[in-house]
């Protein structure tokens, strides 16, 4: 059997060795279908895997920001205040309590504060447990957080407002230090939907702090307790600041979050999100994407059947080959088996060069999971085992063809 067998590989051998130029350009198809087939997927999943990130995965699209309210018979909105962030709640618990969505206050000190850095800070907060829109675990005390910073330590120079006839003045400064400065990410939910933040605005800059320290500054800045600057404000009081600068609704499932938007503009909120932003763009970017697929997909069609149809035109070239072959006296299983014994080490080459381009290509070139790039390349070696397969059992399916078909065909190709 080990004789007959390498009797068959020599046979092969012959084969290959006066294969015409349609062999070599069937051969030169299929690896070009091969790796066009592996970088088309390479890209795919790149793609999907930043469309995601960028998407799905985006936490800043999950939140919802209530600004201001409008309210019938009044001409302009007004501003949100302290007895919002619990009306929109019950609103939301009462209207969908199945989207779980969460309101939080986002507090402001609007008027700058001079720092040691020379900037002019717009100090903000936000409430204990809505640390996750700053894309934080926890806020210390004693920690000055912002987009931007070179220093590791910060000092604020909070001013000592007084009242006057004229409005607010302030001819004093207190010093107030935080031993540690974090720098934001600019993927933090509300970094990323307040876009007109600059950390080089000559306007200054956003600085986050603590819910407890914006109490202790908003407490020095106005001479006394932060629970009776809140019941001043609750009464009219005019102290010349807005505390909240706006109700940030935190939607946990993304499917949800237009139909708690439309709630809340049902009840005269209004509504600030980047969902809506995002699918404006994705419609049209959805539209490309139909057209870039379908293109790729004829594209990747026609080379894979250029690579069929190269194969099959040789299988009919050899038809006189495998006539001569059954004439010296092999069955049609040798025939098959030497037909496929031809092109056998080439779909190996092939094969592993496929593979071996997908994982390097895949980790280097397009930052891929491993577990992506051993899947692509499993999905390439095995299209060109397709291939093989394909073409074998389309060998087999020739060698059996009665001896005077097989070189009456010759003569008609010749």
């Amino acid at each position: 059997m080990g004789r007959n067998d390498e009797h068959l590989r020599s046979a092969a051998r012959m084969m290959r060795a006066k294969a015409p130029i349609q062999f070599r350009i069937a051969v030169a198809t299929l690896f070009v279908a091969a790796l066009a087939l592996s970088t088309l997927g390479l890209f795919g999943c790149r793609v999907a895997q930043d469309a995601k990130r960028q998407f799905a995965m985006n936490p800043a699209l999950h939140v919802i920001l209530v600004n201001s309210v409008s309210l019938e018979g009044q001409e302009l909105p007004r501003h949100v205040d302290w007895q919002d962030r619990e009306r929109i709640q019950q609103t939301l618990d009462q209207s969908f309590p199945n989207a779980g969505a969460r309101a939080w206050n986002v507090y402001q000190i609007n008027f700058g504060i001079t720092d040691s850095e020379g900037y002019t800070d717009w100090v903000e907060s936000v409430d204990r447990d809505a640390t996750a829109l700053l894309g934080l675990a926890q806020m210390r005390n004693d920690t000055a957080y912002t987009p931007s910073s070179k220093a590791s330590r910060l000092m604020l120079y909070v001013p000592a407002v007084r009242q006057t006839r004229g409005g607010y003045e302030s001819d004093r400064r207190t010093p107030m230090a935080f031993s540690r400065v974090e720098r934001l990410s600019r993927q933090a939910p509300l970094v990323t939907l307040a876009s007109a933040w600059d950390a080089e605005s000559l306007n200054g800059r956003p600085l986050f702090v603590s819910y407890d320290t914006y109490r202790t500054i908003l407490a020095r800045a106005f001479g006394q307790p932060f629970p009776d600057l809140i019941r001043a404000l609750a009464r009219g009081r005019d102290l010349g600041i807005e505390p909240i600068a706006c109700v940030a609704v935190y939607v946990p499932h993304l499917a949800d979050v237009d139909q708690v938007a439309s709630i809340l503009t049902a009840h005269h909120d209004n509504v600030a999100y980047a969902l809506g932003v995002f699918q404006q763009l994705s419609s049209t970017w959805r539209n490309g994407a139909r057209l870039a697929v379908g293109f790729i997909a004829v594209m990747l069609m026609a080379t894979c059947l250029s690579a069929w149809l190269a194969f099959r035109g040789d299988l009919r070239r050899s038809r006189t080959d495998l006539g001569i072959l059954r004439h010296f006296g092999f069955s049609f299983r040798e025939v098959a088996r030497i037909y496929h014994l031809r092109f056998q080490r080439t779909f190996l080459v092939c094969a592993g060069v496929t593979a071996v381009y997908t994982l390097v290509a895949g980790a280097l070139l397009f930052r891929l999971p491993a577990y992506v790039c051993v899947a692509l390349a499993c999905v390439g070696a095995g299209f060109v085992g397709l291939v093989s397969m394909a073409l074998a059992r389309a060998a087999r399916k020739t060698a059996v063809i009665q001896l005077s078909h097989l070189l009456r065909f010759s003569k008609e190709m010749e």
